[in-house]
């Protein structure tokens, strides 16, 4: 769990959530209602369960024929119409197996098309513009792939002068209906022939008759009769409009109130209505008095009482109805109604346990988003997020619930984004903008890590933990998208002239290290090539994240960040660049964290014989060393330690000495004062230990200064060595 001053962002999937705390319980609830709508999230499950309930529309072959010959056609068609099942079907009938997504081209990247293969999109006609929707057409015929403009005849008008348009002639809502019924295991019960079914759908949508069979499902779940499904699928208009015709004022808002808030105790009940009165401007003479008596409160309201005392309503879809019937029969109390809602879940005057308060705002979040009331829950959301509130768990599930809303998840889709760019957005806004990208990533996935990519550039450590975990679960369903996108974050991070660049670049080099498991020799040398060019800005406030980064892939990659290591050392062509000072300090101290790992034996890794290198190869590399340690900031920890270590063992493995001691000296010969460095070093090493003698004098013979002496020495060893052969 990561805790702030702020919020509390807890995903693991196993605790509850409270106030400021945004649970994985909370996440999945809210991952498990848009998967369940086809509107916002089109999975391969849902796309494999279209296909297989779908009844072909009339004109369905000339839909797939056209498809085969233009590979680009709008459906037209009203909602509820079968137009996107129509789309899929005809896809999935013209390439079986074919990958198909939701695609808008005003907030997915066009330059994504193509990328994984031949796929079949779908976009919205009411999205698009003319332009952009041009563009994408020729990217999805220049990738092979397909695409299918939805929306009504009015919305496709427009396009007609460069798209085959097709009205779509969809099949009678009877038969969607028994092939839903059949599906979902009621093809041998009465359901299937009830006789008021035909009577229902007659001349209605096929949408209709999939919203009447997923209704006798709930009633064989929860024992509802043949008059409750009826009635359900009416909305209970008649019953409602009997009932409000039957009462007054303060019952009817005793009705509204206890439909949206039940099961709940009558306290709670009487509450809610105290509230929406007020809202409504009712006055109240006689205060509470003035209320139906609790006594007789459910049989007022047509409702049953639970073994603990409190109202629920138990017939199918009957308190759902409850508001939409009030918002359709009287338009004017409307926002009143809406506006209550979203102060009901914080309101003093009602306690509410929290899973009412959910409840309550999922109610608001519906009810905004179907009378397109966009600005309404970007305002509610942005009230509950302030930290000082403890209520972003509230601002999660609205902002969750709507961002793929077809009527106003466009434009909760650019708050978030005005968000995510928002330097100083409260932090609590900031994680809960980042949470729900996870859910806006089910559809859009460019568009979420767009966001995310603004949040970790903006946001501070919490902020970017929280991006990080949140991309990385999206990679689970595309991990080639992501690690793209994390490419781009790191390149375009280090175009910027602001300074919170490096922040997207951390994130960013973070998930490629994550996910490079997952890749192969290209996604490594993808890696490695963002990191050179991240080099190459010659910032120095890179540093240490490019080598906190070219350590951890060293231990897994030692040979690939070895090898541009020593492509970084090599050249220095001039050494008095910002790049090329980053890039040969970076390939020295990586390069010494690599010549100190041994093996099981204490050996070298590089000099065990296991590495394929060329140990003659190393002089630019160790010479860089030299410099730096012998300079003026001596700022090489580990290069006394390694370079004892390979020292040392020269002086136990003399078979070794040949291809360690010449890149050593070399590079200390060659670098000012180098020679002086490695001399002193070895003096105080060997400490006139006899083990030591053949390479000290190895050294002294290269580098003693002056010339007399080295030549002195040579002279006395020579003299020596004759008495010892003897």
């Amino acid at each position: 769990m990561t805790a702030t001053e702020d919020v509390t962002i807890n995903g693991d999937g196993n605790q509850n959530v409270f106030g400021n705390e945004i649970g994985g319980d909370l996440i999945l609830q809210q991952l498990s209602f848009v998967r369940r709508r086809a509107s916002m999230v089109l999975s391969s499950d849902e796309v494999d369960e279209r296909v297989e309930e779908y009844v072909p529309s009339f004109n369905h072959a000339q839909i797939v024929e056209a498809l085969r010959h233009f590979r680009v056609v709008a459906l037209a068609g009203p909602d509820g119409s079968g137009v996107k099942t129509t789309a899929i079907a005809a896809l999935r009938e013209l390439h079986p197996g074919l990958a198909i997504r939701l695609f808008s081209t005003g907030e997915d990247d066009v330059e994504e098309v193509g990328i994984g293969g031949v796929r079949g999109y779908l976009v919205r006609a009411a999205d698009e513009d003319g332009s952009r929707l041009r563009t994408c057409v020729e990217a999805v015929l220049s990738s092979g792939g397909y695409l299918v403009v939805m929306g009504t005849e009015a919305e496709q008008r427009r396009f007609a002068d460069h798209l085959h348009v097709i009205p779509v002639e969809p099949p009678p809502a009877e038969a969607v209906y028994r092939r839903r019924l059949d599906r979902r295991g009621h093809g041998s019960t009465r359901w299937y022939d009830w006789p008021k079914a035909r009577a229902l759908l007659k001349g209605s949508p096929p949408g209709d008759g999939r919203r009447l069979a997923d209704l006798v499902r709930d009633a064989a779940q929860r024992g509802g009769d043949e008059y409750q499904v009826e009635q359900a699928y009416l909305g209970w208009d008649e019953e409602l409009r009997g009932w409000f015709v039957r009462h007054e004022l303060l019952e009817r808002i005793l009705m509204i109130a206890a439909a949206t808030i039940a099961p709940a105790d009558e306290d709670s009940v009487y509450g809610a209505a105290l509230t929406l009165a007020r809202r409504l401007d009712v006055p109240l003479e006689g205060g509470g008095l003035a209320w139906h008596p609790s006594a007789a409160l459910d049989g007022l309201l047509d409702a049953d009482r639970e073994d603990d005392d409190r109202l629920v309503f138990r017939r199918l879809g009957y308190a759902e109805s409850v508001l939409r019937h009030v918002c359709t029969q009287y338009p004017l109390a409307r926002l009143d109604l809406v506006s209550w809602l979203s102060e009901l879940p914080t309101d003093p005057v009602i306690t509410l346990a929290p899973e009412l308060r959910y409840k309550l705002v999922e109610s608001f979040a519906d009810l905004a988003a179907e009378y397109d009331l966009p600005e309404k829950i970007a305002q509610r959301a942005e009230h509950w997020a302030d930290g000082r509130r403890r209520t972003a768990d509230l601002a999660y599930i609205v902002l969750a619930r709507t961002c793929l809303h077809p009527r106003v998840g466009g434009r909760v889709r650019t708050r978030l984004y005005t968000w995510s760019r928002e330097r100083n957005a409260p932090r609590s806004l900031k994680l809960t903008v980042v949470q729900v990208c996870e859910i806006l990533g089910q559809t859009h996935l460019s568009i979420a890590l767009t966001r995310l990519k603004h949040l970790a550039t903006y946001g501070d450590a919490e902020v970017r933990n929280k991006v990080f975990e949140v991309a990385r679960s999206l990679a689970e369903n595309n991990p080639p998208a992501v690690f793209r996108t994390a490419l781009q974050w790191c390149r375009t991070g280090a175009q910027m002239s602001d300074r919170a660049n490096i922040n997207r670049i951390e994130v960013g080099l973070r998930l490629l290290r994550t996910l490079l498991p997952r890749g192969g020799p290209a996604e490594l040398r993808d890696v490695l090539g963002v990191i050179d060019f991240l080099a190459a800005q010659g910032d120095p406030r890179f540093r240490p994240l490019l080598l906190e980064n070219l350590l951890s892939l060293a231990a897994e990659h030692p040979a690939a960040v070895l090898g541009m290591m020593l492509a970084w050392t090599g050249n220095t062509s001039d050494p008095r660049t910002e790049a090329v000072v980053l890039r040969t300090s970076l390939g020295a101290e990586v390069f010494l964290a690599l010549a100190g790992r041994r093996d099981g034996s204490g050996l070298p890794l590089l000099l065990s014989g296991r590495a394929p290198i060329d140990l003659a190869a190393l002089t630019p590399t160790w010479s860089v060393a030299f410099g730096i340690a012998s300079g003026p900031d001596r700022w090489l920890p580990e290069f006394e330690e390694v370079l004892r270590l390979w020292l040392e063992t020269a002086v136990a493995r003399p078979a070794l000495r040949p291809d360690v001691l010449p890149p050593l000296l070399n590079a200390a010969e060659s670098t000012p004062g180098g020679a002086n460095l490695l001399l002193n070093l070895v003096a105080s090493w060997s400490n006139g230990r006899p083990e030591w003698r053949a390479v000290r004098e190895a050294v002294l013979v290269r580098l003693l200064q002056p010339e007399w002496q080295r030549w002195v020495l040579i002279l006395w060893i020579r003299f020596r060595g004759l008495f010892e052969n003897r």
